[in-house]
């Protein structure tokens, strides 16, 4: 993308992400010129710009938004088909006593794929890279102002002006922060270890998550011998995490997954991250859209998040495609209350699903084992029920 040129445009997008890429390559690919596009991503610091893996899950309704953007192609070759979904549980010092085994397709197709974050949003950047109506700026944004009919948004002692602010900043959006946006939100006194392994045994593109008192590990697929590590742990496991060996790490990760992965021959790319729980009051704020992380942050433990974001793009994105067929204002109430309409069902639905899950599993009440127990085994006795939780992660059912 070229460095900011002009000052006023169709939709200015605050922040850079996946979730942004994809809205405005959405826009672009269906109304192409007659849209513009400002896309502010903030100023990064040498710190900001880690390298490490974070394996990203694409769920089918994310594949077919590529597919229909003509870009799968380009991702698929990058990506690890799930074949097979193991869930379990374990309580302390006993084996695994519930066992719940799913066949990850809908109507013969992959229902999720994983992929390497960074490689994804390369790839998405490249393709948004090549379109003329799309203008980047590096900078951190200044006031906001809502006016009745635009919005006005400094930069770099620039006024910026449009019909439609998107708020696409993440949990710690500054739009929300400097317009006041609420949220319902709370700390899941959580962090989550995240690793890559190389390991002796082939993986048979299976996942695999056991719920442990302490929190969900989970492994995901990324290569015959090689597989990204998700565990979520209490705030006072992860001190003792954190000072055990290497060599002792891949003990106890072993000790979850040595059906899976036989011995783990390497173990690199070790980072932790905060687990929150965020969710707007609103999915708009008079001519602001809020989409992806800045919308609503939810448990990792389905690795759903990416994919929420995403049918939030397609939906908002559908409003704006629609505003200007018939020669509407994108950024009308109207317009954005039928976004909210469409889509909290799918976003309380999922975010107090998960959250649920993770309450019931990650603690230390022996008394509720039993019922950890037979929920699983309960789950996996019903193959319709099974067939219903792989499509519903699917997202394909989702109406926008």
């Amino acid at each position: 993308m070229k460095q900011l040129k002009p000052s006023h445009s169709d939709v200015i997008i605050v922040g850079n992400g996946i979730t942004s890429q994809f809205f405005a390559l959405r826009l672009s690919k269906i109304l192409g010129g007659r849209i513009r596009i400002i896309i502010i991503d903030k100023e990064r610091k040498d710190s900001d710009l880690k390298e490490y893996v974070r394996a990203l899950s694409l769920s089918l309704s994310t594949i077919n938004l590529c597919k229909s953007l003509g870009i799968w192609k380009l991702i698929e070759p990058h990506t690890h088909p799930v074949s097979k979904i193991f869930i379990s549980h374990s309580a302390s010092n006993i084996e695994k006593q519930s066992f719940l085994n799913l066949d990850n397709r809908v109507n013969d197709e992959v229902a999720s794929y994983i992929i390497d974050e960074k490689v994804l949003r390369k790839l998405v950047s490249e393709e948004t890279a090549k379109l003329s109506n799309i203008d980047v700026i590096y900078a951190n944004i200044g006031d906001i102002k809502l006016e009745t009919d635009q919005v006005n948004l400094k930069v770099q002692n620039q006024i910026l002006t449009s019909k439609l602010l998107v708020a696409a900043d993440g949990r710690k959006s500054a739009v929300k922060k400097q317009l006041n946006i609420k949220s319902v939100s709370w700390d899941y006194n959580q962090l989550a270890l995240s690793c890559l392994i190389e390991h002796s045994k082939n993986n048979e593109n299976i996942a695999v998550e056991n719920f442990l008192q302490t929190g969900p590990i989970a492994l995901l697929p990324m290569g015959k011998g090689t597989s990204s590590v998700i565990w979520s742990m209490n705030r006072e496991n992860i001190d003792q995490i954190k000072k055990i060996s290497i060599g002792d790490l891949k003990l106890n990760i072993e000790k979850q997954f040595k059906n899976y992965i036989g011995e783990i021959i390497k173990l690199d790319n070790t980072g932790f991250f905060e687990l929150n729980f965020s969710l707007v009051h609103k999915l708009y704020f008079k001519r602001c859209a809020i989409i992806g992380d800045a919308a609503h942050s939810i448990h990792p433990l389905a690795g759903q998040g990416t994919n929420l974001g995403l049918r939030d793009i397609i939906c908002l994105s559908d409003r704006i495609i629609e505003a200007f067929k018939y020669g509407l204002d994108v950024g009308s109430t109207s317009n954005l209350q039928e976004y909210q309409r469409k889509r909290m069902p799918d976003i309380l639905t999922s975010a107090l699903a998960y959250d649920g899950i993770n309450r019931l599993y990650s603690n230390n009440i022996s008394g509720l084992n039993p019922l950890k127990n037979f929920v699983i085994n309960l789950a996996d006795s019903i193959p319709i029920l099974k067939k219903t939780l792989v499509r519903g992660g699917s997202g394909i059912s989702i109406k926008y």
